[in-house]
């Protein structure tokens, strides 16, 4: 199988999923090259992980990749977005696309001129445990799905995934939205656990979106739900016939009697990957790849966009169709955080 040749701009966190990516499944993927703000962070990242580097976009584009992960600042994604577009390099881009509408509407409009393949790097949907969750109201085991609460993930990310299990907009959404601030102990950031941090604010969102037909998206979030030690994160599916909370699925069995399951997670015994996902006697998830490396479901479903992308670029459908959309509602729904608001939107007209 020919493998997926990327470059990535950017060497800092998120970047490194898609350099271990390449380092974990190499029979799948092969990294051309890393592009670093300075000739020094460039030569440093060459002596402590052994791949490529470059300063320049030019030097970088020059490896000759099938595209090019934009993985920078959100203030200079659009940018460098762009800028790849505009020489022709198809762009899978970090998100979200863009944080102001000004800045998204000329992305939209680069992308329409060139005709280069974009796309955005959308990977919450793909994490085993939504797959399995996915799987399961896709065979209506749920019955129509008309309201979720999703507590997981911020921003854009948390609408990706009421779309998910609401099904796309057919039409104008209206979004409710508030900023609530209140006061918590810091236990952790992105390098693990601390103890004796002090009190800090927690800002968190609640807002409604209201995707019409009777499907309504309960979005609450605060960002210390990523790394804190005393913040979860929780989903619920309610359907006509039944509703999954996180791993636990309550439903009606066909001949009229209730029943309850969980999730069954398998893992490798060394690495804990994640090899399989059961449900009440049936396997409803199965890992693509090779389990022999540690790989976290984010991990997992970073190596299930890049594999989608290189699909994409072979004459595959679109990784991601709603990119346009979910940043837009994002910007829309944070702006009305701010202030406490409502707003009707059509968020079809970001194709």
């Amino acid at each position: 199988m020919k493998r997926i040749r990327y470059a990535v701009a950017g060497n800092g966190w998120r970047a490194m999923f898609y350099v271990r990516a390449a380092k974990n499944l190499p029979e799948h993927f092969e990294l051309t090259g890393v592009l670093c703000r300075t000739q020094e962070k460039a030569e440093a990242f060459e002596r402590e992980q052994g791949m490529r580097a470059f300063w320049s976009l030019d030097a970088l584009l020059e490896t000759k990749p099938d595209f090019v992960v934009v993985c920078v600042t959100k203030k200079a994604l659009a940018g460098m977005t762009m800028d790849c577009l505009a020489q022709g390099v198809p762009v899978l881009s970090e998100t979200p696309l863009a944080i102001d509408l000004p800045t998204l509407a000329a992305l939209q409009r680069a992308q329409q001129q060139t005709g280069t393949p974009l796309e955005m790097a959308e990977q919450y949907f793909l994490y085993p445990s939504h797959q399995a969750r996915r799987a399961l109201v896709e065979d209506g085991l749920l019955g129509p799905v008309h309201s979720v609460w999703m507590s997981m993930m911020h921003d854009y990310h948390g609408i990706s995934m009421l779309r998910a299990y609401l099904g796309e907009e057919s039409g104008p959404v209206t979004i409710r939205a508030r900023r609530l601030t209140s006061p918590i102990v810091h236990t952790g950031a992105r390098p693990g656990y601390v103890a004796g941090g002090g009190i800090e604010d927690e800002n968190r969102v609640l807002a409604q979106l209201d995707f019409g037909g009777g499907r309504v998206g309960l979005y609450d979030f605060a960002g210390s739900q990523y790394h804190s030690a005393i913040r979860t994160n929780h989903l619920r599916i309610l359907g006509t016939r039944g509703e999954i909370f996180d791993d636990e699925v309550r439903w009606v069995r066909q001949d009229g009697r209730p029943a309850r399951a969980t999730l069954v997670y398998h893992r490798d015994e060394i690495t804990g990957t994640i090899r399989a996902i059961d449900f009440d006697g049936r396997r409803v998830y199965e890992n693509p790849f090779r389990c022999d490396a540690a790989m976290t479901e984010d991990d997992i479903a970073v190596s299930t966009v890049l594999m989608r992308m290189g699909g994409r670029l072979g004459g595959g459908e679109t990784h991601y169709p709603y990119a346009f959309r979910d940043s837009y509602l994002s910007i829309v729904m944070t702006g009305l955080a701010a202030e406490g608001g409502e707003e009707t939107v059509d968020a079809l007209d970001w194709h």
